[in-house]
């Protein structure tokens, strides 16, 4: 009896045994299905992020050039604010020389004026009224 409880139990055992290896096979069935899902996102992921760094790349050339059209654009600015300056000084100092030529011409034409007075006043001087 012993012998066929003992029989039994291995039969039952072994039973177990092939349910369990049935569940492990089952089981690592769903973990291949499952990692072959996975890498398939990771590949995607990947070229996904290559894509991006490949933009970023594109994106950071381009700053780059738009930071050196800026520089250049700096240089030309303050190139052309050197300019106008030195044309508003050249203005300024043309304007004051106009300045004093027109007093000189205004004091000119004063003294004129007071010379032609005085040959006026002795031209009709007394004795010739």
């Amino acid at each position: 009896m012993a012998k066929a409880m003992g029989g039994d139990l291995m039969l039952q055992m072994l039973h177990e045994f092939r349910e369990m290896q049935e569940e492990a096979k089952e089981q690592y069935a769903r973990t291949q299905k499952e990692l072959r899902v996975l890498r398939t996102k990771c590949r995607v992921v990947y070229r996904r992020t290559q894509v991006f760094a490949d933009q970023v790349r594109a994106f950071s050339r381009e700053v780059d050039g738009f930071r050196d059209n800026m520089d250049e654009f700096v240089t030309h600015l303050s190139t052309l604010a050197k300019e106008v300056d030195g044309i508003k000084l050249h203005q300024t100092k043309m304007f004051g020389q106009a300045g004093r030529m027109l007093n000189q011409l205004a004091d000119a034409q004063s003294t004129d004026r007071n010379r032609i007075d005085v040959l006026e006043e002795r031209m009709d001087g007394p004795g010739e009224n």
